[in-house]
C-alpha cells in the first residue's frame, strides 16, 4: 500500500496516529512542514506584531500566489486567496451581470452552497435556473448540456467532483461547449485540487475556486479563485470591495485592481497562508502522479473489503476515477455508521440534505457515508475501517434477530 514517495501518518503528517483518518475530502491532515511553517509565523508575530511579521513574509507570501498559479494554470495575476473557496465563487458569481430572462445552467451535484447563491440570484433578477442532465452513471451529459446552452445563457456552473458522489465530472468536456461571450463557466473543484490535474484552461473555466485544506492538506482558511481573461473583464466590479482592493480616489469614486487581488481582503492570516504554500510545495515534492497513484490503490483495496460486506452498497467504480468512495448500509442510517465509527476513533464523513438535496433526492437517498483516504492512510487503517464496519453491520443484524 505505501511506496518510498508515499508519506506515513507518523512521519509526514501532524498527527499522532491515535486517530484513523479517512477523511480527506472534508479536511486532510496537514503534514509537519504546514504545521511548522504556521507555527514558525504564530512565533515571529508574537516577536514581531502581525503587521512587521507580514511584511518580513512578503516574498514567502507571493511565492505562494506562484506556486497556486502554477496548480491551477492561471497567471499569479489571475489568482485570488480568500478564505473560503465557496465564498469566493459566490462573490464572483455576484459580480456578474444577470438581467431577467438570463438561464442559468447548474449541475444538479454541484456544491450546495454554489446551488443556492445560484437560486437567490436568479429569483432576484429573474433569471431562470436550468439543472444539467445527467447520465445514468451519475455524470453530467455533456451532449444533453450542449443543447441546452444558447444566447440566453449567462452561467454554467458545475464541481469537478461533487461533494456527495466521487465519480469525476467530465468538466473538461462541458467546458469545451461553445457558448456566448457573455457566458462565464464556472468550475467548483473543491474535491479535484491536489487530486486530480484539473486547471483553468484544461477546463476552460472562467471561475475555479478550491479550498487548501482538502486534498492540499493546508488547513482550514485558505482558499484560491482562478479567473481567465473574460472573467476579469466580466468581473470588473466586484459586488463586495476591500480597501485594498484598488484605489480610493479624491472624489470617492472607486477603481478595483486590474487584476485578480480586486476579490480579495486586506485581512487574512498570514500564518495560514504560509501553510498553504508549505502544502503547495510538499505536492511538488511528492509529486501529483504519486498522490493520484496512492490514493487510487487505497480506494480500489478499500472497495474491495466493503463490497463484501453483507448490506453495504459501495456508489462509485474505484477503477473509474473516483476521488473517494461512498456508501450506504442498508438497515443502518448513515450518521449512525458516523457516529460509531468515531467512537472507535475512525474518521469519516456523511453527506446529507443539507449539502446535496438535488443529487441525493435524484438518488433517492437522504444521507450517505464518504471515505477519502489520502496518501498518508495507511493499509492498517482501511483494514480496520472496514473491520469496524463489518462489526457495526453484524451487531445491528444480531439486535434485529437476523
Amino acid at each position: 500500500m505505501t511506496s518510498p514517495e508515499s508519506p506515513q501518518h507518523s512521519s509526514a503528517t501532524g498527527g499522532t496516529g491515535a486517530v484513523t483518518h479517512l477523511n480527506a475530502a472534508g479536511a486532510g491532515l496537514m503534514p509537519e512542514s504546514v504545521v511548522a511553517a504556521i507555527k514558525s509565523h504564530l512565533d515571529l508575530e508574537a516577536r514581531r506584531g502581525a503587521h512587521w511579521a507580514a511584511a518580513d513574509a512578503r516574498h514567502a507570501l507571493e511565492d505562494t500566489r506562484i506556486l497556486a498559479a502554477r496548480l491551477t494554470g492561471a497567471a499569479p495575476t489571475h489568482l485570488s486567496f480568500g478564505e473560503q473557496a465557496s465564498r469566493l465563487w459566490a462573490l464572483a458569481f455576484a459580480s456578474m451581470p444577470i438581467q431577467r430572462g438570463d438561464r442559468i445552467l447548474i449541475a444538479r451535484n454541484d456544491w450546495g452552497g454554489n446551488i443556492v447563491n445560484a437560486v437567490r440570484r436568479a429569483a432576484a433578477s429573474g433569471a431562470e435556473i436550468v439543472r444539467l442532465p445527467m447520465t445514468a452513471q451519475g455524470r453530467i451529459d455533456v451532449e444533453q448540456a450542449a443543447g441546452l446552452v444558447d444566447e440566453r445563457t449567462v452561467a454554467i456552473c458545475a464541481s469537478a467532483v461533487a461533494s456527495s458522489f466521487g465519480l469525476r465530472q467530465p468538466v473538461e468536456a462541458l467546458g469545451a461547449i461553445a457558448r456566448p461571450d457573455r457566458c462565464l463557466y464556472f468550475v467548483d473543484a473543491a474535491q479535484a485540487i491536489g487530486r486530480f490535474d484539473v486547471t483553468l484552461p484544461g477546463t476552460s473555466a472562467d471561475v475555479m475556486v478550491a479550498p487548501g485544506r482538502k486534498w492540499l492538506r493546508a488547513g482550514r482558511g485558505q482558499a484560491m479563485m482562478a479567473l481567465s481573461d473574460r472573467a476579469l473583464s466580466r468581473l470588473a466590479q466586484p459586488v463586495i470591495v476591500d480597501q485594498s482592493a484598488g484605489a480610493w480616489c479624491a472624489d470617492d469614486d472607486f477603481i478595483p485592481h486590474e487584476d485578480a487581488r480586486r476579490f480579495e481582503a486586506w485581512e487574512f492570516s498570514t500564518a495560514a497562508r504560509l501553510g498553504l504554500r508549505a502544502a503547495l510545495q510538499e505536492l511538488d515534492r511528492i509529486g501529483l502522479a504519486t498522490v493520484r497513484a496512492g490514493i487510487d490503490d487505497r480506494l480500489r483495496r478499500l472497495a474491495a473489503i466493503l463490497c463484501d460486506i453483507r448490506g453495504v452498497t459501495v456508489f462509485e467504480d474505484a477503477n473509474a476515477e473516483a476521488a473517494f468512495l461512498t456508501f450506504q448500509h442498508a438497515a443502518l442510517p448513515a450518521t449512525n455508521i458516523v457516529d460509531e465509527l468515531a467512537a472507535r476513533g475512525i474518521a469519516v464523513a456523511s453527506v446529507g440534505l443539507d449539502y446535496a438535496r438535488w443529487e441525493l433526492e435524484a438518488r433517492g437517498l437522504e444521507r450517505i457515508v464518504r471515505v477519502a483516504p489520502h496518501v498518508d492512510a495507511t493499509e492498517e487503517g482501511i483494514v480496520r475501517l472496514s473491520g469496524e464496519v463489518g462489526r457495526i453491520a453484524y451487531a445491528a443484524a444480531q439486535g434485529r434477530g437476523q
